[in-house]
């Protein structure tokens, strides 16, 4: 870096930071060329399971103009029921409104949102997505002009630069984060385990028709530390449930290890519906009514955040789980790659029209607009990841909260949390995030010229 504002961009992963990331480049970079390489193949573009969208990342759907689409096809929802194992409410938390935020909380399939950006960005002349496509390596120096990247085909490109949106088992990050300890995901020894069922097959069981969403937690003992239960379809009758369950061992492959969806519903019949289980009969009917057909399945990883988020040629930057991966249990994982896509689409667009422009903008400068975009990202980086950390160490079992007096302060914690404000705070520090504002302020002008 620099690079012309007409350049050749390689996105590895079409998934949903890909993708985003792709179409703020078209607007802000309408020269550039942009390919993107997913490792799936076309007829499977997206991954399962339904997602949490807080306004942080609704605002920058409704910027990428899918928002209002989108909100039509998942469950808006401002509160989070919290219950104990009896049903007995402890907390309802505000989660988003919008008065306070613009937006509600927003609980959809993942797939539904990726659809809306395939469809957004295959309506771009300047994007082509080729499947069936994965990175082994990359080669990226201070000598060269371009990165070159080599497919498991055996075939190579170059671009002026690449982004890696590939994962949490990123290819692209193992070739420049310089420690080797964070290099790779750790496995956090959990792993969270869920299903499908519809609200009518278990409105029996709700008899003070407690609103959704709820999260309940018991004593811990052999059962479950936790579950949940979450609308994802708009009018409320889908619902996904879920818990968080300890897991010693990390799996060599995941997918094999439960290729048999009746073992994982197995896993929860035994832990929630046990004679002597101390769970209500909305979760153990819940699990006895499903489908195991429909079960799956999440490991717990998180990435040691690096020093920085880009190569020291500038050329190679790495943005969403791939750069910083968390447990699903904070619900923000989806929000930090939506974060990280529009403020570096805007700093791209930033430093690359500055270099073009009478005054130019050399490679020293051009390094420390990348450098003040990846410090501003690792800060809120860690203030996310402490909050998160906060939500998985309340969800997991194994704590040490057996029962008894432990199990009340617990609950009583969390009531005085909500009651003193705190959970406040910690919404207001999720939620007010304005990618483009941010992006604004990092700059010192005015964003929407480069629009």
């Amino acid at each position: 870096m620099p690079a012309p504002s007409a350049p050749t961009v390689a996105i590895v992963g079409a998934g949903l930071s890909g993708l985003a990331l792709a179409i703020f480049i078209t607007r802000l970079l309408p020269d550039a060329t942009i390919k993107i390489y997913e490792v799936r193949p076309a007829d499977q573009p997206s991954s399962a399971g339904t997602i949490n969208m807080t306004p942080n990342a609704l605002r920058v759907l409704d910027h990428l103009g899918v928002y209002k689409t989108l909100a039509t096809q998942g469950y808006n929802f401002e509160n989070l029921t919290m219950l104990n194992h009896n049903l007995d409410l402890f907390a309802s938390v505000p989660m988003a409104n919008v008065p306070e935020f613009g937006y509600q909380s927003l609980r959809i399939e993942r797939r539904n949102i990726h659809a809306a950006l395939l469809k957004e960005a295959q309506s771009k002349s300047q994007i082509e997505i080729i499947y069936d496509c994965k990175c082994t390596s990359i080669t990226d120096s201070l000598s060269s002009s371009t990165v070159s990247i080599t497919f498991a085909s055996g075939t190579t490109t170059t671009a002026d630069l690449l982004i890696a949106c590939d994962g949490i088992h990123s290819t692209v990050r193992k070739f420049f984060v310089s420690d080797p300890a964070a290099r790779d995901a750790h496995f956090m020894h959990s792993l969270s385990i869920g299903g499908f069922i519809s609200a009518a097959q278990i409105a029996p069981y709700n008899p003070k028709n407690l609103p959704y969403p709820i999260m309940m937690f018991a004593p811990e003992s052999q059962t479950g530390a936790n579950f949940m239960l979450w609308p994802y379809s708009n009018d409320g009758s889908e619902l996904t449930f879920f818990t968080t369950l300890p897991k010693e061992t990390e799996e060599a492959d995941w997918k094999a290890a439960y290729a048999d969806k009746q073992k994982l519903k197995d896993i929860l019949l035994t832990t929630f519906n046990a004679p002597d289980s101390p769970w209500n009969n909305l979760v153990k009917r819940t699990i006895e009514q499903s489908d195991p057909a429909m079960y799956r399945h999440w490991a717990f990883y998180k990435h040691t955040l690096p020093e920085k988020f880009y190569s020291d040629s500038g050329r190679v930057i790495v943005i969403g789980d791939a750069a910083h991966a968390m447990p699903p249990s904070g619900g923000q994982g989806g929000a930090m790659a939506f974060e990280d896509a529009e403020t570096l689409a805007y700093t791209l667009a930033h430093t690359l029209r500055q270099s073009d422009s009478s005054e130019g903008l050399g490679p020293a400068a051009a390094l420390a607009n990348l450098q003040m975009w990846s410090e501003h990202r690792l800060q809120r980086l860690r203030t996310i990841q402490e909050l998160n950390a906060r939500m998985t160490n309340l969800r997991k079992a194994g704590s040490g909260v057996i029962g008894g007096v432990l199990f009340t302060v617990k609950m009583w914690v969390i009531w005085a949390m909500s009651w003193l404000g705190v959970l406040g705070r910690t919404r207001r520090t999720v939620n007010n995030y304005d990618a483009k504002k941010e992006a604004e302020g990092l700059f010192g002008e005015d964003i929407t010229k480069l629009e």
